[in-house]
């Protein structure tokens, strides 16, 4: 398998996008990862449902959510929150998103 796209998918004012925005990019830096990100400000709720928006912030890699591990299956024009290792957070961490862009590889 390979990292054909990655998406990134936020709107604007929610907290935890530009984080977990910067985290992506390190963690693309860090694993050597050459994939452009296709940044998406989705805007209005028409627009999250033509994107399958799962939340701010969401990172989509061949179009596999990768806090899921699936399919985008439902939409929600909100603010994301992640269970990671038993903790609450808004922001997915670097380490997190590298774990995940590795599997893709």
């Amino acid at each position: 398998m390979s990292i054909e796209k990655i998406d990134f998918l936020f709107f604007q004012g929610c907290p935890n996008s530009e984080p977990t925005y910067k985290n992506l990019l390190e963690a693309l830096k860090e694993l050597n990862i050459d994939v452009p990100v296709n940044s998406i400000d989705v805007k209005d709720l028409e627009t999250s449902q033509k994107v399958k928006f799962m939340g701010s912030p969401s990172i989509y890699v061949n179009g596999i959510d990768i806090y899921t591990g699936k399919s985008p299956d439902q939409i929600s024009y909100s603010c994301r929150t992640f269970n990671i290792n038993g903790t609450q957070t808004g922001v997915l961490p670097k380490e997190f998103i590298k774990e995940k862009l590795k599997s893709f590889l």
